[in-house]
């Protein structure tokens, strides 16, 4: 019997969590995954490796463990089968459950106590993108690494044995390779040694230093950005913003439901179970017990770096920090039930109250998540079949909606099966949500006149994408398409349009394009005057910083330097262009070089040209 309770322990919290999640156990790949994915093809040397695992990506991150390395490795183990990443993410989960319950029985006297917080912790809805969707596995992997840390540093104040102070800085540094909120953890050490342990305060003040020594460095290798989502805005937002979140915590994420519960209902029973929860805390304080304040200050030192994003509130950021008030709440589950039948009451009551209001959109998110991740899975393999189909013709989609967009398309999933030529149809911008910061749905649909050209010689098939299944509509959409003269954007990586672009260009690499010294295009002109001419592109390492020279139909626009990497100019349009059918665009370069085991004299790469 004692054996089996041992079992149902350590497991019970697992099976909970699979029960729950399983959708997103099943779930595909969407939205930023895919950017990941295709680090793997962008290594070829020892030197793409590091880029690809160190170099700051997505709003300055450096995550080489739990995006870089994870991405990399599955991809190339695994390719687009989703099921290895997720068996990854759900058996770190499991081992930071069992944590959550080792850590919350060390630290209320109480195994009941753990296993209830292990409970708690994983129905809440912030556990949901986590588990469901692979490129917030991060979250996953910080939480496991600082509980084992933290784990390690128990053990420590236990018995004093010095090894276990070793692994506590050796799971400490290994987790700035998972996620930055690991800076957190030596704030956590100290309050908890200053609570529970002063003697080993000093001890924590290390960690301290290299938490700090981590900030600086990557700020300065990647400063956080001044504007957008990602600004850090102090001050009295951050209150506002750990409302929020605190609400998110003790009830579901945007206080929505599937239920039908009224808005007021759900801020009644998380101002209940906030009562609850601080009351439990303050007897706690008053009888001595400083572990009940670690657990609120493990809550709030994982939140705290979150609390600036005024503008980027995301309903897993409290996943992490959510561990702490699972701890508080599951001791306090344990106490009330141990005062009696009144007390027992008390504490289903409370239980059922929060398992009430976050398990059903807890569910209800998995089940989205799973939804939009098949939908993009249906959509990539539609793609494949039809290229299967028709080998070497491009692909133009029709009736693409925002999930499809967004899930998919977007975050370009297609070169990942070997199609760099998919297209949106004209007009879908007309049915696609464009939210600010996220790009432009323009950039992705193919013109009129290029996908007319393309129809008539064969070179495209179009498909609508409205069902599960996609259906070939080639011969009925020719019938309806209407050209609309030369088009205003011209990509030069695509081969659809290379019929606009004089003879002077290098071949197609891939999903880019090579210039000489000096290359010409025809494009658009614009039908008003105060248009501008964007180009975008890249400058290699080799060239160094350059200028650009642009003439257009002969008259030449002020220079412009451009510097290595990815680059956009802006070149304003002389009033002479304004209501011509097309102007002629030339493009010369400062310098060229010569790469290695290479004939050609390389300027730019391209690229887009575009007339906005």
């Amino acid at each position: 019997m004692k054996r089996a309770r041992t079992v149902a322990y350590w497991t019970v919290p697992s099976l909970v969590c699979l029960l729950i999640h399983w959708q997103g156990f099943t779930a595909w790949f969407r939205a930023d995954d895919f950017a990941w994915l295709s680090s793997f093809d962008r290594i070829h040397s020892f030197h793409d490796l590091l880029i690809a695992l160190f170099r700051p990506q997505a709003q300055g991150t450096i995550r080489p463990f739990s995006e870089r390395a994870f991405f990399i490795i599955g991809y190339g183990l695994f390719g687009l089968d989703s099921l290895p990443f997720h068996m990854v993410i759900f058996a770190t989960q499991f081992a930071a459950l069992a944590l959550v319950a080792l850590v919350g029985a060390k630290l209320t006297g109480s195994r009941a106590a753990g296993f209830c917080a292990a409970l708690l912790w994983t129905i809440n809805t912030a556990s949901v993108e986590p588990l469901a969707w692979v490129c917030v596995y991060n979250e996953v992997m910080c939480a496991f690494f600082l509980l084992l840390a933290f784990y390690f540093l128990l053990r420590y104040v236990e018995t004093g044995t010095r090894p276990y102070k070793l692994w506590e800085w050796v799971v400490f540094l290994l987790g700035f390779g998972a996620l930055e909120l690991n800076v957190v953890y030596p704030a956590m050490a100290a309050a908890y040694t200053l609570l529970c342990a002063r003697k080993l305060f000093r001890g924590t003040l290390p960690m301290m230093g290299v938490s700090v020594a981590y900030t600086v460095v990557h700020t300065l290798a990647a400063p956080p950005p001044s504007t957008g989502d990602y600004a850090m805005r102090f001050g009295a937002s951050t209150l506002r913003t750990l409302a929020i979140y605190w609400t998110w915590s003790i009830g579901p994420a945007y206080l929505e439901t599937p239920a039908h519960v009224r808005r007021w209902m759900l801020i009644a029973g998380v101002a209940a179970v906030s009562v609850a929860l601080f009351g439990f805390l303050a007897l706690r304080l008053r009888a001595g017990y400083g572990a009940a304040l670690f657990c609120v200050v493990w809550y709030v030192a994982a939140l705290a770096p979150m609390l600036p994003l005024r503008d980027h509130i995301t309903e897993y950021y409290p996943y992490i920090p959510l561990i702490g008030l699972a701890w508080l709440g599951g001791w306090g589950l344990v106490e009330v039930w141990r005062r009696g039948p009144g007390g027992r009451a008390a504490a289903v009551a409370l239980a059922a109250l929060y398992t009430a209001m976050v398990l059903p959109r807890t569910v209800s998110a998995s089940e989205w998540n799973h939804r939009i991740s098949i939908r993009a899975r249906d959509l990539v393999e539609g793609v494949a079949r039809a290229h299967e189909l028709h080998p070497g013709q491009a692909i133009l989609l029709y009736g693409a909606d925002d999930e499809q967009f967004f899930n998919a398309i977007r975050h370009k999933a297609f070169p990942l099966i070997g199609m760099n030529n998919v297209y949106l149809a004209p007009g879908s911008e007309k049915h696609i949500a464009e939210p600010a910061g996220w790009g432009r749905v323009e950039d992705f649909i193919l013109a009129p006149a290029i996908a007319a050209r393309a129809l008539d010689l064969g070179e495209l098939q179009v498909y609508d994408v409205r069902g599960k299944v996609l259906r070939n509509i080639t011969t009925d959409y020719g019938v309806t398409l209407v050209e609309s003269g030369m088009p205003l954007r011209v990509s030069a990586g695509e081969p659809l349009t290379a019929y606009l672009l004089g003879p002077e260009w290098y071949k197609l690499d891939v999903d880019h394009r090579w210039m000489p010294k000096r290359a010409t295009l025809r494009i658009g002109a614009p039908a008003e005057p105060g248009k501008n001419l964007y180009l975008s592109g890249y400058v290699p390492d080799a060239l160094g910083a350059v200028e650009i020279t642009v003439t257009v139909d002969g008259a030449p626009l002020p220079p412009r330097t451009v510097r290595p990497g990815p680059f956009e100019a802006v070149f304003p349009l002389p009033d002479s262009v304004v209501g011509k059918s097309e102007m002629l665009v030339a493009v010369e370069v400062s310098r060229t070089f010569r790469p290695p085991d290479d004939p050609r004299e390389l300027g730019l790469s391209f690229g887009v040209f575009e007339v906005w």
